[in-house]
């Protein structure tokens, strides 16, 4: 029996319930049979979030002056977005969109990257946050989206 084998054994009778790796005779040893592993299929494209990230962090690196200045404008953007919906009473979209504002202001006074699990859940809708075009929070994703557009870095 082979280390990692003797390790398993041992381990399945110390720590794991019995059964959960079954012996295994010497010729079985190194086969694995009725296994099937579902895959997604690679399309070889990043996730919104992941497109604008990757775009990001290559400004961050290749091109600071241009990574404050963008991410300035989205800071600003972010905070006008915050404003109508805080003066169309929506006052929980108005408190997403001003933290957004806030980690893109502190992004492009820093040179960081802005708070990533913001960023996420403004992007992919995660954290609370809504992607109902009607509270607002949804104009993020868009707001940095066409900020970023246009925007050729080197790779």
């Amino acid at each position: 029996m082979s280390a990692i084998g003797s390790l398993a054994s041992g381990l399945s009778h110390a720590v794991l319930p019995t059964g959960l790796f079954p012996a295994r005779s010497a010729a079985s040893a190194g086969t694995v049979s009725n296994v099937s592993v579902a895959r997604r299929p690679d399309t070889g494209k990043l996730s919104s979030f992941g497109q604008l990230l990757n775009t990001l962090q290559q400004l961050q690196h290749t091109n600071t002056a241009q990574f404050q200045q963008v991410t300035q404008q989205i800071a600003t953007n972010l905070q006008g977005a915050a404003q109508k919906a805080q003066s169309d009473g929506n006052t929980s979209a108005a408190s997403q969109l001003n933290l957004l504002s806030t980690d893109f202001r502190l992004a492009s006074a820093s040179g960081q990257l802005p708070n990533l699990q913001d960023l996420a859940g403004a992007i992919g809708g995660n954290r609370g946050y809504s992607q109902n075009p009607q509270d607002g929070a949804a104009n993020a994703a868009e707001i940095i989206s066409n900020a970023l557009n246009g925007i050729h870095t080197a790779a």
